[in-house]
């Protein structure tokens, strides 16, 4: 999700605009515990990623000692992840709260993110939600909990729009009460 925090690259050439290097972050306002090393970032927080964009209300990141990167990162409200996958295809993911972690084991490398609070993912494919989503960014795998998803393509690749309209019910011209009253005696003279 995000490999460093608020680092430019800086250029004095006039009129060209600096190329981020890694993640930048715009917010309305932001506290720093230099102590405790985290970052809270607050109102209409904006993360701009060459792999993915992020907005949120409150974004609280575990700084990094120099040349490290971030572990922990918690992103709540109204939150919005913008992001390409492996495929090329664009994904937009949404929920109440996402929570980033990074570790390292020996050789082993987690990286995930945990969206909660009707946490969804839409793409070319359709819409997937469920309690729960992890993106296993390591080994670009996602997990769903109680998945609820809606495919835009049919199993044989058509999209799912050019199947054929449903035919509506059609109405009768009985006054009203009547169908009541006939399945009251269907009912009634069943044997």
């Amino acid at each position: 999700m995000l490999g460093g925090l608020l680092v430019h690259a800086q250029t004095n050439t006039p009129g060209v605009l600096p190329t981020p290097l890694a993640p930048t972050i715009n917010s309305e306002s932001a506290d720093f515990d230099l102590n405790g090393h985290q970052g809270i970032w607050r109102g209409y927080v904006r993360v701009d990623d060459p792999q993915m964009k992020l907005t949120c209300e409150r974004l609280v990141a575990d700084m990094p000692p120099a040349g490290g990167r971030p572990n922990h990162i918690v992103a709540e409200t109204n939150v919005v992840i913008d992001f390409t996958d492996t495929k090329g295809q664009t994904n937009h993911a949404t929920g109440d709260k996402a929570v980033y972690v990074y570790s390292e084991q020996g050789s082993v490398t987690n990286k995930t993110v945990t969206l909660t609070g009707n946490p969804q993912i839409e793409n070319a494919q359709g819409t997937q939600a469920g309690d729960v989503i992890i993106l296993d960014l390591a080994n670009n795998k996602v997990h769903f909990d109680n998945p609820h998803m809606i495919f835009r393509q049919n199993l044989n690749g058509t999209s799912a729009d050019t199947n054929p309209p449903v035919t509506a019910i059609k109405t009768t011209n009985f006054p009203p009460g009547t169908i009541e009253n006939i399945d009251k005696n269907i009912i009634n003279s069943s044997p």
